[in-house]
C-alpha cells in the first residue's frame, strides 16, 4: 500500500467512473498516477500539466510556507513537505490552474489534491457548462488481457491496480474488482480527455482543458 503524499496515512485504489485514483482513508486527499492521468487524459495534456510545474517550489499544507527542492520539511513549522507516494520526491511541485491549486510530481508525473484543493476544483467546473459529448466512432469491442500473462479477461472477472488489469492468479495485492465502465469513459485516441459522468472525472477533465488557459 502507497502512504498519503500529504499526512501519510494509506491510499486505497478507487476505481469508479472512469479515472483510476487513490483515496486516503486518513484525509480523503486523492492520488492520480502519471500512467493513469496519461491513459485518461491525453499526452499532450498531461505533458502540458508537467511543463508547467517544472521549476515551481513546493508548499507547506500546514502554514504555506514556500519549500524549495533542498527541503524535505518545512523550516517554519517542522512538518514534512508533500511527497510522492510512488517515487518519494519532496516536496511536490505547486502550480495553479484557474485559481485551483495541483501538487505534481516532476519525476513520475503523477498528482495530488487535497480535499480543499478537490473542493475548489468541484466548484470551479461546475460553474462552467460541460461541454456536449463528441460523436465516438463505432469501433469492435475491445479486448482485456491480463497485464502480466496476457490471459483473456472477462470483466466481471478482472482486477485493477494502478491502470493495469489483471486475472485473479496474477493480481497484486492491492488490487480491486474492475469496474467495466472505467473502460467505456477512457480516452482511445490518446490525446484527448475522456468524458465522463462522475464529478471528480469531470473536474480532471476541466483542469486538464484549462492548463493553457
Amino acid at each position: 500500500m502507497s502512504s498519503c503524499p500529504f499526512c501519510y496515512g494509506t491510499l486505497l485504489p478507487t476505481f469508479t467512473h472512469g479515472l483510476p485514483r487513490e483515496k486516503c482513508g486518513r484525509c480523503a486527499a486523492l492520488w492520480f498516477e502519471g500512467e493513469g492521468l496519461e491513459t485518461v487524459m491525453g499526452a499532450s495534456a498531461t505533458r502540458a500539466l508537467l511543463a508547467k510545474a517544472q521549476g515551481k517550489h513546493g508548499e507547506c499544507k500546514d502554514c504555506d510556507t514556500p519549500l524549495t527542492a533542498q527541503e524535505p520539511r518545512c523550516p517554519e513549522c517542522g512538518r514534512d513537505a508533500p511527497s510522492c507516494p510512488k517515487c518519494g520526491i519532496a516536496p511536490l511541485s505547486v502550480t495553479h490552474i484557474r485559481g485551483v491549486e495541483v501538487d505534481v510530481c516532476v519525476r513520475c508525473h503523477g498528482m495530488a489534491l487535497d480535499t480543499g484543493e478537490l473542493e475548489q476544483l468541484l466548484e470551479r467546473a461546475g460553474d462552467e457548462p460541460a461541454p456536449p459529448p463528441a460523436a465516438s466512432p463505432v469501433r469492435k469491442k475491445d479486448t482485456l488481457r491480463c497485464a502480466s500473462c496476457q490471459r483473456t479477461l472477462r470483466p466481471e472477472h478482472a482486477f485493477a491496480s494502478g491502470s493495469k488489469l489483471y486475472c485473479g492468479s496474477c493480481a497484486p495485492e492491492e488490487a480491486s474488482p474492475y469496474d467495466a465502465e472505467m473502460a467505456s469513459h477512457t480516452s482511445r485516441d490518446g490525446d484527448q480527455p475522456a468524458a465522463s459522468t462522475d464529478p471528480v472525472s469531470r473536474a480532471l477533465g476541466w483542469l486538464f482543458s484549462h492548463i493553457n488557459g
